[in-house]
């Protein structure tokens, strides 16, 4: 379940949970959206970079399209 909840500049968590948590304890965990974000970007780059770093031609639709065709008619 997920939930929304206030922190106010002091520290304290608020939150509103369902009546049948009422009363229990209940076990917190802090997903920090903004440094998960971060780090998956930090990756994304880091293989975008290499990709570019290859040496592939580049090529346009029709290009690759034409090889998909003589490949085809070889098998």
């Amino acid at each position: 379940m997920q939930i929304e909840a206030d922190v106010s500049k002091d520290g304290v968590l608020t939150a509103i949970l369902p009546a049948r948590y009422r009363g229990k304890r209940v076990h917190v965990i802090i997903d920090d959206e903004a440094e998960h974000a971060t780090a998956q970007w930090a990756a994304i780059s880091a293989v975008l970079d290499r990709a570019e770093s290859t040496s592939i031609a580049s090529r346009d639709h029709r290009e690759i399209l034409g090889e998909i065709r003589q490949f085809r008619e070889s098998s």
